[in-house]
């Protein structure tokens, strides 16, 4: 690939990564409340549920699933009913934390699967894969399918490594968010707002 089309193509994988969504509100809130761990720990969720879209768009099943808009749109109701209940959880399950108390334990585990449970169920990571890749993809190149493969690793890094940077100087906030009760309870409520934001656009988004 030339260079000129290298760095449009890892510009554009910035661009989408610091635009927000549902993948930057989960792991935000996790790494203002739990820490940095908690939110590379959901970016690494995220990024592994791309392994699946690229593969879908590699070896056709998008094509297949756009075919049959009926289960598209049940992976998009399945996603839109996770997203509020991870609003629901931020909001409920976990009590207020006073000044000074320890942080709940919770395994690094739960992150990495809420983050790639909520980026797999959104059908938006799998359309721009739909929309992107092909553009980039020269059949006179060489086999599309290792093509197809190669930019989704490219993706995958740059956005890896994009939400990480972002996690890291987020949690420069988590301090602050332990010392002062009314700094959890109004980033937790506008956090979990986005989320349910995300969630009723993703509820209106059309494929076509």
């Amino acid at each position: 690939m030339p260079f000129n089309e290298l760095f449009s193509f890892l510009t554009l994988v910035v661009v989408f990564a610091v635009t927000p969504g549902p993948n930057m509100m989960l792991y935000l809130t996790y790494t203002f409340e739990y820490g940095r761990k908690a939110g590379w720990a959901t970016a690494a969720g995220v990024v592994s549920s791309f392994i699946f879209h690229v593969s879908a768009v590699a070896f056709g099943l998008t094509a297949l699933l756009l075919s049959h808009p009926q289960v598209l749109e049940t992976v998009r109701y399945c996603g839109i009913a996770y997203l509020f209940y991870l609003a629901y959880k931020n909001l409920k399950t976990i009590k207020w934390k006073e000044a000074g108390e320890q942080r709940t334990a919770v395994t690094l585990r739960r992150f990495y699967t809420d983050g790639f449970i909520g980026n797999l169920l959104n059908p938006g990571s799998l359309m721009l894969y739909f929309s992107i890749l092909p553009q980039f993809i020269h059949p006179e190149r060489g086999h599309i399918v290792r093509q197809n493969l190669m930019l989704g690793g490219l993706q995958m890094l740059g956005s890896f490594v994009t939400n990480c940077t972002i996690v890291f100087f987020a949690g420069y906030a988590a301090d602050t968010f332990f010392r002062n009760e009314k700094y959890q309870q109004r980033l937790r409520y506008c956090m979990s707002a986005l989320i349910i934001l995300f969630a009723m656009k993703m509820l209106f988004f059309k494929m076509n």
